[in-house]
């Protein structure tokens, strides 16, 4: 059986992400454990009042969403750092998937420093649904960004598994040099190359045509992803984050972080090996 495991912060934005996660555990009868955690900067005695506090609220969220969707679920306050907590509880619990809310805007203090969304998914290795939208049924439509490497496969891969009654899409964006300087004859060169990755791409990962077709694009990864998305307007994106090491998961990758702190749907980030693949 699948574990699942959503963190909220009891916000609106919290709420969102459990319901998510409450729709999906029931879909995939996977386990889910919905969790907060109180910040043990405060007193201890204040820290016991809000711990109690927040199980009832716990509670009273989870049974608004599950009159709807049936699925195995439990609760549980924890008390510590939230970033580092939920991580530690996640893969203490060898969760599957981990499901967080949007983060709180702070436009100013997020040019310095990253988000307890990006903190928590730097520390984990399973992969990260961040929720934007209050759910209003299943996922319909998911677009992959495509890099052609081990990432984007293993990313591909999980959003198939996780949501597989879903239309799936892949988008890979090409650079040509100097593009404006390129004869014109000469551009099929760049085309056929991506056309080789893909090929390749494909038979190492074992995803064909048919289960997620890819659409070649010429341009900007960002401007193409971008545009893609506010045209076709995907309810989910998935993307690959490279590497696993201390150093490689502290940088998420440009793309990547533009979605998370300005995701314009549900965002599914994926690592590459056996915890992401699934």
């Amino acid at each position: 059986m699948p574990r699942y495991f959503v963190a909220t912060d009891l916000s609106a934005r919290g709420d969102r992400a459990v319901h998510r996660a409450i729709l999906l555990a029931a879909s995939n009868e996977a386990e889910l454990t919905v969790l907060t955690v109180v910040d043990d900067a405060l007193p201890a005695a204040l820290a016991a009042q809000v711990a109690e506090a927040a199980k009832l609220e716990l509670t009273r969220i989870v049974g608004t969403f599950c009159e709807a969707a049936k699925a195995d679920i439990h609760i549980t306050v924890a008390t510590g750092d939230p970033a580092r907590t939920v991580a530690e509880l996640a893969m203490n619990g060898k969760a599957d998937l981990l499901i967080l809310g949007r983060h709180r805007e702070r436009p100013f203090a997020d040019l310095f420093r990253q988000t307890t969304a990006e903190r928590i998914i730097t520390l984990v290795s399973c992969p990260v649904l961040l929720v934007t939208a209050a759910p209003a049924a299943p996922y319909g439509h998911v677009l992959g960004a495509i890099d052609f490497s081990p990432a984007s496969a293993a990313a591909a891969r999980f959003a198939l598994s996780l949501v597989p009654d879903a239309r799936h899409e892949g988008l890979y964006v090409y650079h040509v040099p100097f593009g404006g300087l390129v004869p014109g004859d000469q551009l099929p060169a760049f085309l056929h190359e991506a056309e080789t990755a893909e090929a390749d791409w494909r038979a190492r990962s074992g995803i064909g045509p048919d289960t997620l077709p890819i659409h070649l694009v010429e341009g900007g990864v960002q401007s193409e992803l971008t545009q893609a998305i506010a045209k076709d307007k995907p309810d989910l994106v998935a993307v690959g984050a490279h590497g696993r090491g201390a150093m490689s998961r502290a940088i998420l990758g440009s793309v990547t972080t533009m979605l998370m702190r300005e995701p314009p749907c549900d965002l599914l980030i994926v690592r590459p090996g056996p915890a992401g693949i699934g």
